[in-house]
């Protein structure tokens, strides 16, 4: 089962190892497990690494998310340490230059000779994982170093799962990667999640001309909204220097984001309504413009159910019908998680240790596994940062 993505054998002449043997077992390969690997195999010139993981392909949830995502952040803000994503630099890279290019690594990082990657398993705890393919195939791994948990941030996309909220039969309701396959035009689209995947909808059904007025957006929460504009390298220089001042200078955390909102940094949807919410979801003055055009937007809360005439809410109703299309927008995208220590023993528990850059975070990881074997001066320097949900979640 285990994969030789440079010089592949014929399935029959394969030995099929149970016990295995590694300084490190990545679990994940996803954006941080394979940000981790590759700064460790760099900083290492024989370490040796099994990275296991339950999907076919390398990438994690981006094997599930939708046709027409691109990064919400400069390429050279994401992927490894090692190897440009895409065009590099500023570019937003899409969803297919993202698989892509994690194939690339995986097989550049195979080519080593130190690191085996097995997809398709799913890890049991203790060094042991199982084929999903075949599941008498077995494997009992020593691992001489750390296992690695490159999982824990539970990343979240509506094609993963049902939806959260129970849909009558009749109810016609896609995940947002349905809207890249419609083959007709519906009379009314409901977009469900106030979230990058909600927004990320909604642009979609605006560019290809569908009218604004044919659109509802339920909202359950407003959120702030980062100026993706200001994101590029080049303004780094300028905006962390700002930042730092803006904060220096707070007397009241409830200036924070009208003081962001003041210097560009941030947006709402509507200037009349204070965002309760802050999910690292970034957009231009575009994008908020073209949003601003819906103007049936639905502050009702979460909803509860889909029945055949009617959307039921926390604190009301909509109507819909037969020739409506509902676009369920509501994973939890990188949900908060409690911080625990990074380095405990012989585990790490990769986490997000900057701002909304879990990728970088867990090469900074990778870079202090291999710096010290002083897990409390280690945990010293990767205080976790969580994934924000809340405004205060930015400087709590």
């Amino acid at each position: 089962h285990s994969i030789d993505l440079v010089n592949p054998e014929p399935w029959e002449q394969r030995t099929m190892p149970v016990d295995l043997d590694t300084d490190y077992l990545v679990i994940g390969a996803g954006a941080m497990g394979m940000a981790f690997v590759d700064e460790l195999v760099t900083q290492s010139r024989h370490v040796r690494v099994i990275l296991v993981d339950r999907r076919a392909t390398p990438g994690g949830h981006w094997n599930d998310a939708y046709r027409f995502v691109t990064l919400h952040q400069p390429a050279a803000f994401y992927g490894v340490n090692s190897e440009p994503l895409g065009p590099g630099g500023d570019a937003f890279a899409s969803a297919a230059e993202i698989m892509a290019y994690y194939e690339r690594v995986v097989k550049k990082l195979c080519a080593t000779g130190r690191v085996r990657f097995f997809p398709q398993c799913e890890y049991e705890g203790d060094g042991r994982f199982r084929s999903t393919v075949t599941p008498d195939e077995v494997y009992q791994t020593t691992v001489h170093r750390k296992t690695v948990d490159a999982t824990y941030s539970k990343v979240e996309v509506p094609a993963m799962g049902p939806p959260k909220f129970p849909v009558a039969a009749g109810v016609s309701l896609v995940p947002i990667n349905g809207l890249a396959e419609l083959d007709r035009p519906w009379s009314r689209y409901v977009v469900i999640g106030a979230g990058k995947t909600g927004i990320d909808a909604l642009l979609f059904l605006l560019e290809r001309g569908v009218d604004p007025d044919r659109l509802t957006w339920i909202i359950s929460h407003d959120v702030w909204l980062m100026n993706r504009a200001l994101l590029f390298a080049k303004d780094v220089p300028r905006s962390v220097p700002w930042q730092l001042r803006s904060h220096i200078r707070l007397t009241r955390f409830e200036d924070f984001f009208p003081q962001w909102e003041k210097g560009g940094w941030a947006f709402r949807l509507d200037e009349n309504i204070e965002p309760t919410r802050f999910r690292c979801t970034s957009i231009i003055e575009e994008e908020l413009s073209a949003l601003r055009r819906i103007s049936n937007v639905v502050r009702k809360g979460r909803v509860v159910s889909i029945e055949p005439d009617e959307i039921r809410l926390e604190q009301g109703s909509i109507a819909t019908g037969a020739d409506v299309l509902h676009v369920n927008c509501t994973a939890g995208g990188l949900p908060w998680r409690p911080a625990r220590p990074v380095f405990e023993a012989a585990k790490i528990a990769v986490q997000p240790l900057t701002f909304c850059q879990p990728a970088f975070s867990a090469a900074i990881i990778a870079r202090l596994e291999t710096w010290s074997d002083d897990d409390a001066a280690k945990n010293a320097r990767s205080t976790p940062v969580p994934h924000p949900e809340f405004p205060h979640d930015v400087i709590a």
